[in-house]
């Protein structure tokens, strides 16, 4: 049903995600954990006649997506959008809305973002109606909660951004939910049963580096309780899953959080036998994180390093200590399995500076992931300064060119990397490499 001075009223709701295609440098399937806990909010919330579907399938078909959808005649759709899913959720809004402007889009994630959707060619497709910033379980549920849903009525929804003519109108900042209080998706057996488990132990970051999605959050101060997270495991383990990714910004960037996972997990043995993907910030690691993860089935570190040269870190706004970072490296070594991640492309770094930074990697015992840097709509996209000179890819936001990167320098930086992975087993994916450990 659609009133006459807004969207429609039911509450048939369609969330939608994708998830890359085929990628060497990727796991066959992770499930969108933000999409999933979306949905479990709004199913929690006992809402009469609810009717929520879920579309997040790897290498589906465009127009079967559209088809599908269409069929089910959703009143609200609600998008999960990342940098590789963008494309393909502009195109299912532009033919939803064509189909019928009366059903209300919302798009969330990091790529939800005003700056990001002018670029183009997103600035010549169907815009979004509404895009939530920040936290969406909370505020999804709202909107769907609403008995009519007008532009009055969604003016008073925190956390968004209102599309209004051609312009945007933002709302209040949401406060930030309690993670203890947030429906699981896996004990809603909302999750399909493949791929990882996936957990977060509390949001945002303390640091603010420029390059990275995480440094515009708050600090991490909503952290989930001992049982909470107790509870989460016995979920996740009834799903049958023997891998848990923590998306967390570190294993050891938030000291509550931290003595809550260490203590869930020795009061359930969930992760004893299992394996631990995760972060872990070198300059923070302590005795008690190298206990923890000497107790961990098989743990998989990544340390976000990023560059060797501490120019070109404090252009992003990073810092390092060389010789504590070699240290750690060792200890974190005998106790886990390593990933170095450095970043080709950085403001301030340069195709001499990086080879050299990409050999000394290469020497050390640990295997190797190479990001393209890349302008992420609330990073660099908004925060880098103008003598960093960016050119990107307004779709990929690959860096093209920019502080101490001529195109050409980067292209044949690029082709460097691509070099070495087809000689040393690596693997090659749309925005990183993977290399194997030298043995």
């Amino acid at each position: 049903m659609t009133t006459s001075s807004g969207f429609r009223t039911g509450r048939k709701v369609a969330l939608v995600g994708r998830y890359p295609d085929p990628d060497p440098a990727l796991p066959p399937y992770i499930p969108n954990l933000g999409l999933y806990q979306v949905a479990a909010s709004v199913t929690d919330a006992g809402l009469d006649d609810l009717d929520l579907r879920i579309w997040d399938f790897p290498k589906q078909d465009p127009q079967a997506m559209i088809d599908e959808i269409n069929a089910f005649d959703p009143d609200v759709i609600g998008y999960s959008a990342y940098l590789w899913s963008l494309p393909v959720l502009m195109q299912i809004n532009d033919a939803l809305k064509q189909s019928d402007p009366d059903r209300l889009s919302v798009f969330g994630g990091p790529s939800a973002r005003q700056n990001m959707l002018a670029l183009p060619p997103f600035a010549q497709m169907t815009q979004p109606d509404v895009l939530a910033i920040g936290e969406g379980e909370m505020t999804m549920t709202e909107i769907v909660a609403l008995k009519h849903r007008t532009a009055e009525t969604l003016a008073n929804v925190r956390g968004i951004v209102l599309r209004q003519g051609s312009g945007w109108k933002q709302t209040p900042p949401r406060h930030p939910a309690k993670l203890d209080d947030l429906a699981s998706p896996y004990a809603l057996d909302l999750v399909p049963q493949t791929g990882l488990g996936i957990m977060e132990t509390y949001r945002g970051c303390p640091f603010t580096c420029s390059f990275c999605e995480w440094g515009v959050m708050d600090a991490p101060k909503n952290v989930r309780s001992v049982a909470s997270i107790s509870k989460e495991f016995g979920a996740i383990a009834d799903n049958g899953r023997n891998t848990l990714l923590l998306v967390d910004a570190g294993l050891n960037l938030n000291k509550s959080a931290f003595v809550n996972l260490s203590a869930a997990a020795e009061q359930t043995g969930f992760l004893k036998d299992r394996n631990l993907i995760c972060e872990v910030y070198p300059a923070k690691v302590r005795d008690e994180h190298l206990k923890f993860l000497d107790g961990v089935g098989s743990p998989h570190i990544g340390v976000g390093l990023q560059s060797f040269d501490s120019e070109v870190l404090d252009e992003v706004e990073r810092r390092y200590d060389e010789a504590r970072f070699n240290n750690i490296l060792t200890d974190l070594r005998s106790v886990a399995k390593l990933a170095i991640e450095i970043i080709l492309g950085l403001p301030g770094d340069s195709p001499e500076k990086f080879k050299r930074n990409f050999e000394r990697a290469r020497s050390l015992p640990y295997a190797l992931r190479v990001y393209h840097c890349l302008v992420l709509p609330s990073a660099l996209m908004k925060r880098s300064p103008e003598e960093h000179m960016l050119d990107y890819d307004p779709v990929t936001l690959k860096m093209r060119s920019c502080l101490g990167w001529t195109r050409e320098g980067l292209a044949e930086a690029v082709d460097f990397v691509n070099q070495h992975a087809n000689r040393e087993n690596g693997a090659t994916g749309e925005f990183f490499w993977v290399f194997p450990r030298r043995r």
